[in-house]
Formats: C-alpha cells, sequence, structure tokens
C-alpha cells in the first residue's frame, strides 16, 4: 500500500503552505510530514485512540484460528510485521509518500485492512490517520501541521 499525499486543498493553512514553497529545502519537510503520518499509523495497531475508525471485534473461528497458532487474540497483531511496515517510501520537493510493504498474493494487505474487503470478507480496521475518502483525521491534520511547522523552524535556523 502506497499513500501519495497530493495537495487537493489547502490542509496546511495558506501562511504556512507559502512558507513550504518558499523554504530553501521542502523535502525535510514533507520527510517529517510523512514520518508524522507513519507514527500513528504505526501506533494506532496497539492505541485504539489513535485509529480513524473503531475496529470490528474478531469472530470466534479467526481467534480460535489464530490461538491454534499461538497468535493471541487481537485483531492484525500476529508477527508484528505489518505494524512495522508503515515507512515514507519517497519524499520530494512537492509531495511525500507512505506506504508499506507487506502484501498477501500480490495485494496490499495494509489496503486490504485499511479499506475492508468484501470478497475476502474482512472488515475495514484502519490503521492510517485518514477517513475512507482519504481525509486526514483532525489527529493526522494536526501531527502533519505540527511535523511542518517543526521542520520549516528548523530550516530557519
Amino acid at each position: 500500500m502506497k499513500i501519495t499525499v497530493k495537495k487537493t486543498r489547502d490542509l496546511l493553512g495558506p501562511s504556512l503552505s507559502a512558507k513550504l514553497r518558499t523554504c530553501g529545502n521542502p523535502v525535510k519537510a514533507h520527510k517529517a510530514m510523512g514520518l508524522a503520518v507513519v507514527s500513528l499509523a504505526q501506533r494506532a495497531f496497539s492505541q485504539a485512540s489513535l485509529r480513524p475508525a473503531t475496529w470490528p471485534a474478531l469472530k470466534a473461528a479467526t481467534i480460535k484460528a489464530k490461538q491454534r497458532k499461538g497468535y493471541g487474540t487481537k485483531p492484525l497483531i500476529s508477527s508484528g510485521a505489518l505494524a512495522h511496515s508503515p515507512r515514507v517510501v519517497s519524499a520530494d520537493r512537492s509531495s511525500v509518500i507512505v506506504g508499506s510493504d507487506r502484501d498477501v498474493g500480490g495485494h496490499s494487505l495494509a489496503a486490504i485492512h485499511q479499506l475492508g474487503s468484501t470478497d475476502a470478507h474482512i472488515p475495514a480496521r484502519p490503521t492510517w490517520p485518514f477517513d475512507k475518502s482519504g481525509k486526514p483525521t483532525d489527529r493526522g491534520k494536526k501531527s502533519i501541521i505540527a511535523a511542518a511547522r517543526g521542520a520549516l523552524a528548523l530550516e530557519k535556523k
């Protein structure tokens, strides 16, 4: 799963956007913004308050299957590989791409769990700080803005 953050409306506000456009190296700010998203996505596996939506409970059959494999009963936590997979894929002067390299059968495991899959009867259990329409959550927006401000403040020094 890769999420490309493209400006479709002004998330940062006019003042911060102008500073980002005129700073010497916006790549650093974009990386910081991506790391803010990655941090929220990773921590959402263990901190329910960071999730964009409540996760449905596991079905009894799923719990039994997980227990047989020695995985415990927490949703999405087996080996921990998916929880540790969010990362900044790339950043340049105009954008940052965050994503996960975990897949199953050629399909992004992160995308399947973020959005759910009707074909596989998997309910959405989102961890990335975006709603179904791609809009950042309030916490995601605040974290992204704080990261941009912090990186721009360092740029001045």
